[in-house]
């Protein structure tokens, strides 16, 4: 753990910044934070380094005011930032991931919609229009997380990690983040704001605040996060609690075409199998045709961003990362029916049943 500061005042904002072999992008998200229009005494900046085996800690050290060092094996981000938030004396606390670029009135107005008499606990930021990183693919996950947040983020109770800020108070009610259930980024946002929501507290995603992600996204990465969403979201929530309570993931986002496309092209299959010559080019053109109407506002949204060309070569995409999220929420159903909801190892178990909370993480008791 770097050395500690002597604060001579409370501060109003907290900002914990969670990291993981990210020294690449590091620098540049700290950068971008230490230029907030807000003066620095206003915040502490506090990095906390989850055993990163690059140049991480180097990087955090010539910006934040205190920086944790993990060491051992990974504990995930949840461990990391419930670490940072044990040490932060602020009223707010802000949590910012390693690879989002806060704009320079991000904090301000992060402070100000919890600061005043507004009935909120916790506000995120929505991701902007154009991702940092540049490639085909990374474009369309931004456009495809964006699309959600813009439809669907005013319900429901998101919290997004990758900038949101919580009042710590109830930060602290609500029980942290998970930390067993959520050794990886994941959904520890998505459940940490459902149990937020369940304390009587207000979490809102406002689409007008807007952050660059940079992290550059490849297709085989994409399709391997909408299966570990999928699959944990419907594992830890149900299909009942996904469907209230997570109108905006991503995941459920694809969800939501999948099913009616998949009866509607199941009906049209059955009627054209009575056809007397039926073609199969036929049929599957009856397919496609059905699940891009269904896809339709999804794919007019991506012409409007960037034009026809790039929805037209985003439609097989959207189709196979669409698929492998309907499989990953049937999993996670059926491992939910099966084997219950994901358990804590044997060690965690054996500390928790002593009482400790802090290592290895349990997740408190409300």
């Amino acid at each position: 753990m770097g050395t500690d500061i002597a604060f001579t005042e409370a501060y109003t904002l907290s900002v914990v910044v969670p990291v993981r072999n990210a020294a690449e992008t590091l620098g540049e998200v700290l950068t971008a934070i230490r230029r907030s229009d807000l003066p620095s005494d206003f915040y502490q900046l506090i990095v906390v380094d989850d055993a990163s085996t690059d140049a991480s800690v180097a990087v955090a050290a010539r910006f934040a005011d205190t920086v944790v060092k993990l060491t051992g094996r990974p504990s995930g981000p949840g461990y990391a930032r419930n670490r940072g938030a044990e040490l932060s004396r602020g009223d707010v606390i802000v949590f910012v991931d390693p690879d989002v670029i806060v704009a320079r009135d991000t904090l301000r107005r992060l402070s100000s919609a919890l600061l005043t008499n507004s009935p909120m606990a916790a506000v995120s930021a929505s991701r902007a229009a154009v991702s940092g990183a540049s490639n085909f693919v990374s474009e369309y996950w931004n456009l495809l997380v964006r699309f959600g947040e813009q439809r669907h983020g005013r319900r429901g109770t998101p919290f997004g990690a990758g900038c949101g800020a919580v009042r710590r108070s109830a930060f602290i009610a609500a029980g942290m983040y998970d930390e067993w259930r959520f050794a990886t980024a994941c959904m520890e946002g998505v459940e940490f704001g459902q149990r937020l929501a369940e304390t009587g507290q207000e979490a809102v995603l406002d689409p007008d605040l807007t952050v660059t992600h940079l992290k550059r996204w490849s297709l085989p990465a994409v399709c391997q996060e909408v299966w570990s969403r999928g699959r944990m979201l419907a594992r830890s929530l149900g299909y009942f609690r996904v469907n209230s309570v997570t109108p905006s993931e991503v995941v459920f986002t694809l969800s939501r075409t999948l099913r009616p496309a998949a009866a509607l092209a199941g009906t049209l299959m059955l009627a054209a199998a009575f056809v007397p010559t039926p073609q199969t080019a036929a049929k599957g053109g009856v397919m496609l045709a059905v699940l891009l109407l269904t896809n339709l506002p999804v794919h007019r949204f991506y012409a409007r961003a960037r034009g026809l060309g790039f929805a037209i070569v985003s439609a097989p995409i959207h189709l196979c990362v669409q698929l492998i999220a309907g499989s990953a929420l049937c999993t996670g159903w059926v491992l939910r029916d099966l084997l219950g909801d994901v358990s804590p190892d044997a060690t965690t178990q054996a500390y928790a049943e002593v009482g400790l909370e802090i290592w290895p993480p349990v997740r408190r008791k409300r």
